[in-house]
């Protein structure tokens, strides 16, 4: 395993146990045939939410899928992402899309390197050993969305469909939605795969995402090799991260030329407002704002702070939050899932466990469909416990961001932990 994949990883020879267990395991009963007696409802055009509609509708099984966008391309989806073998590109081997998202992949893209802030190059594998590449391949979310949303059937995603709340009676949940013209939809099963902030969750848990203490600006380049070529190959490879003084320059390539890059600090979320950067951003106020990022950054290399330098085509200011050790009582008519059920901090698994969770939740609906009211809790229930005891095991392995993002020589702390997981 090279070290770029150790650090991806990054967790415990345990949770490494457990991914394998997990991504081998089945949730199911046995319990009847398919067939199409429950109604199905998921919230939120997501990964996860999106397998898991593919993956019904291989079954042959009705579902619909509500989203509050207006439409797919109506704000950024994010940065790029890595697929792992068993979790993301397993969803995507069952969900029958591997040829799809070997079009758009870039398996060229997934090595990193580590920098100290005055500019000692730590760790870096900017290219291939003896021609081989990674098993997990990068690619852009807003790619990997769109190859999932094309796989439905016409009209499956109901656009500008909002969620208000989810009322639960013995028999149905009933959605209800934020615009108010639209007529309330009564579903036997309602699927909360809508993310961070689930309205979907609130029916079922009094859990609300806490601040982790860090919060990234999220900077978009674009045509970076075409204009800022010295930008460009400082970042060759896949990733570079620039670590200290609990800070960060977080660069990531992506494709079509574009550079995603995340100035990372460990700060009270008043720092933003008292510093005036929240106004800047909002306001769109670029150049000012990555003056004052600047000043967060002096006597960093210049290989990193020149990301900071350049035109950007947008800035957004990203707080991390989280939900460490969620769970719920089990609910036959709602379930959640992906970052709805065990929102974590950004550690290369989020979309990745999403995934498999529409994968796993899918399969278990399309075996169980003919289960009395009793038996189907049950398979809710054990869905759930499978996908919380993955989740808790990454929290519990997972000090990378801690250790990424704090004081002192991060970068040197994090080639050591590196090191430390490669010999466990």
């Amino acid at each position: 395993m090279q070290m770029a994949a150790v650090l991806r990883a990054y967790g415990s020879p345990a949770l490494r146990q457990c991914r394998r267990l997990s991504s081998k395991a089945s949730v199911t009963t046995g319990l009847g045939t398919m067939s199409s007696q429950r109604s199905i409802a998921i919230v939120g055009a997501g990964l996860g939410g999106l397998v898991c509609a593919r993956m019904l509708q291989l079954r042959n099984i009705p579902v619909v899928v509500y989203e509050r966008e207006p439409t797919s391309t109506s704000r950024q989806q994010g940065g790029s992402l890595d697929m792992h073998p068993e979790s993301g590109t397993k969803a995507l081997e069952m969900a029958q899309l591997m040829h799809r998202f070997k079009e758009v992949a870039r398996y060229e893209d997934q090595n990193m390197k580590i920098v100290g802030m005055d500019g000692t190059v730590h760790f870096a594998d900017d290219d291939p050993v003896d021609g081989q590449v990674g098993d997990a391949p990068e690619v852009d979310r807003f790619l990997l969305r769109q190859i999932l949303l094309d796989s439905l059937k016409p009209g499956t995603v109901k656009w500008n469909h909002g969620i208000s709340k989810v009322v639960q009676d013995d028999n149905k949940a009933t959605l209800h939605f934020l615009d108010s013209a639209l007529e309330p939809a009564v579903y036997d099963l309602v699927v909360g795969a809508d993310g961070a902030w689930s309205r979907v969750r609130s029916s079922l848990s009094s859990a609300v995402p806490e601040y982790s203490g860090v919060t990234y600006i999220d900077i978009f380049l674009a045509d970076v090799k075409k204009n800022y070529p010295n930008l460009a190959a400082f970042v060759k490879g896949g990733t570079a991260l620039v670590l200290g003084d609990n800070k960060g320059i977080l660069a990531q390539k992506n494709g079509n030329d574009v550079v995603r890059v995340y100035a990372a600090f460990r700060k009270p979320l008043a720092w933003l407002d008292e510093v005036g950067l929240n106004s800047l951003v909002e306001g769109e106020r670029h150049t000012e704002a990555r003056e004052l990022l600047l000043k967060q950054f002096e006597g960093w290399c210049p290989e990193a702070t020149g990301y900071l330098k350049v035109p950007c085509l947008s800035m957004d200011v990203r707080p991390v939050f989280k939900l460490d050790h969620h769970q719920w009582s089990a609910n036959p008519h709602i379930t959640l899932l992906g970052d709805a059920a065990h929102l974590m901090v950004p550690n290369g698994e989020g979309a990745n466990f999403a995934m498999l969770d529409g994968l796993e939740l899918a399969t278990v609906i399309a075996e169980n469909m003919s289960a009395n009211k009793e038996s189907w809790l049950r398979v809710i229930q054990a869905f759930e416990a499978q996908m919380q005891a993955r989740a808790w095991a990454e929290e519990d392995a997972d000090t990378g961001f801690d250790t990424f993002i704090t004081d002192g020589d991060s970068a040197a702390r994090v080639l050591s932990r590196m090191q430390e997981r490669t010999n466990a």
